[in-house]
């Protein structure tokens, strides 16, 4: 963000601009789907974890920029992360998903099936949520979220224990 913020002053204050302007908006409705989704979740016998979290600057400019979109065609600036135990899970919950929202099929991404060259694992889903808006869910297990996080260099902390700044010296 602090890159963007001095290279690039002028995109800075306009995503600035449009995030503040939307900021409430944003949290209270990354809180709202949350609610849903774990309302419904409760349902099934799933360990889970929801977190919402607001797309970064540098994150939205880059999508800007290699993409060629304007700012009001980045469609995941609100985002949803749920985590459970095991690959059985992801897909379970990807099911639910699909049936408490509208899925927008071509931006659907399966990294579990065909994980990224670099180990990254996860289901991607955007859907239309209550308001029309897209939001993007990621689905994945601890193990996956670590390696997503931290990286594969990092990821034996992961298998003996030690999770990102929790180690013990």
């Amino acid at each position: 963000d602090l890159v963007v913020k001095t290279r690039e002053p002028d995109t800075h204050r306009k995503i600035g601009k449009a995030l503040k302007s939307t900021g409430g908006y944003r949290k209270k409705f990354i809180k709202e789907i949350s609610d849903s989704l774990e309302k419904e979740l409760k349902k099934y016998d799933i360990d889970y974890t929801v977190m919402g979290r607001l797309k970064s600057y540098a994150s939205i400019h880059k999508k800007m920029t290699t993409r060629d979109k304007p700012l009001d065609e980045i469609y995941d600036i609100f985002a949803i992360r749920i985590i459970v135990q095991d690959v059985a899970a992801c897909y379970t919950v990807l099911g639910i998903i699909h049936q408490l929202y509208t899925p927008v099929h071509e931006r659907f991404k399966d990294f579990i099936a065909t994980p990224k060259n670099n180990g990254y694992q996860s289901l991607h889903t955007m859907v239309i949520g209550p308001k029309a808006e897209r939001i993007e869910i990621q689905i994945r297990t601890d193990e996956m979220d670590e390696v997503a996080e931290t990286g594969v260099a990092a990821h034996w902390k992961y298998k003996e224990g030690i999770h990102s700044g929790k180690a013990k010296l």
